[in-house]
């Protein structure tokens, strides 16, 4: 049984970019979402069938490999699939390719099932994920673990949750995260490396309201890449972490 494999088009918009015309990172992954929430509402177990039975799908942790970040105006096109389960877990893979079918973005998922009244994981139902086509498996897929953040070496942002932060599962939407992160780094830094590589966990839920702080350090490795680690906490829980690589963009030389 081979997994069903759900393509997408996507035109990059102005308002998805930053400062450079580079599609943000949050904008990104809202975008691979996207395509993963449309193959499940074609195949009959999107959002409001789940919601029916009381649940809702999360996200737990994701991999993201960016070879070349797409740029505004830009048509993408998203590949993804279901790549298998087990009691507790869903596991997922994206592609992302140019207009002329480069490959720029590769991802990779852990979902869970979410009791929306009692807010807690439950065991993954075999008529929601019967419809992708992916076989179940024992073995537990083991992710990379993000960066620690250094404490004698950290910064640290704060912000207050707003309305527009949380979505539909009344949480804030996991890309959010990402912004809060990216913003503890400077223009400088952000206008002069470009991202390659991202692992994000999430621990705890942060819902409307709350006081959140995002922390950061940064270290160089010995191959002259930046590692950023983050952690986004309220009070002393950890609601957050994730670590990201950065490579110095090369400038053009005036020949």
């Amino acid at each position: 049984m081979e997994a069903k494999i759900f393509e997408s088009e996507h035109q990059i918009n102005y308002y998805e970019c930053d400062a450079s015309q580079q599609l943000t990172i949050s904008m990104l992954v809202n975008i691979m979402m996207q395509a993963s929430g449309e193959q499940s509402h074609e195949l009959g177990v999107g959002d409001e069938a789940l919601a029916e039975k009381g649940l809702a799908w999360i996200v737990l942790q994701y991999t993201v490999d960016i070879k070349q970040i797409p740029t505004a105006h830009q048509k993408i096109t998203i590949t993804t699939q279901a790549l298998s389960y087990n009691k507790l877990f869903c596991y997922r893979e994206f592609n992302v390719y140019d207009e002329t079918g480069q490959l720029c973005v590769t991802a990779k998922s852990t979902f869970a099932l979410l009791d929306i009244e009692k807010r807690k994981m439950v065991r993954i139902q075999d008529e929601v994920v019967a419809p992708f086509k992916a076989p179940f498996s024992k073995r537990l897929i083991r992710t990379p673990k993000p960066e620690k953040v250094k404490e004698e070496q950290s910064t640290e942002s704060e912000y207050r949750v707003r309305y527009l932060d949380i979505d539909t599962n009344l949480h804030v939407n996991n890309s959010k995260y990402l912004d809060w992160s990216i913003d503890t780094l400077d223009y400088e830094f952000l206008t002069t490396h470009k991202l390659t590589h991202l692992t994000i966990k999430f621990e705890k839920e942060v819902y409307y309201g709350h006081q959140i702080k995002s922390q950061m350090s940064l270290l160089e490795n010995e191959t002259g890449q930046f590692i950023s680690a983050h952690r986004i906490m309220t009070g002393d829980v950890v609601n957050s972490e994730a670590s990201m690589t950065w490579e110095k963009i090369e400038k053009e030389s005036n020949r």
